[in-house]
């Protein structure tokens, strides 16, 4: 069973080497290791949650524009 700090470092390094947003790599790690999107949801750190609420909010997916968010 993945933990939080290990389930986040493999999703950082999928999006960076893939050239993908963080949403797409978790994603994908899902599809890979047959993990339930609802499962990771459970494993995503705040670093994480602040890169796809201003991903989403780059995309237009949120009500209100993010322009930063502390880290």
């Amino acid at each position: 069973m993945l933990d939080t700090k290990s389930f986040s470092i493999k999703v950082e390094k999928i999006a960076n080497e893939l050239k993908i947003s963080y949403m797409d790599a978790i994603v994908w790690y899902c599809e890979k290791n047959d993990i339930e999107v609802e499962t990771a949801a459970k494993l995503i750190n705040s670093k994480i949650k602040q890169a796809i609420a201003l991903e989403a909010s780059d995309l237009n997916m949120m009500k209100e524009k993010i322009n930063s968010l502390p880290v």
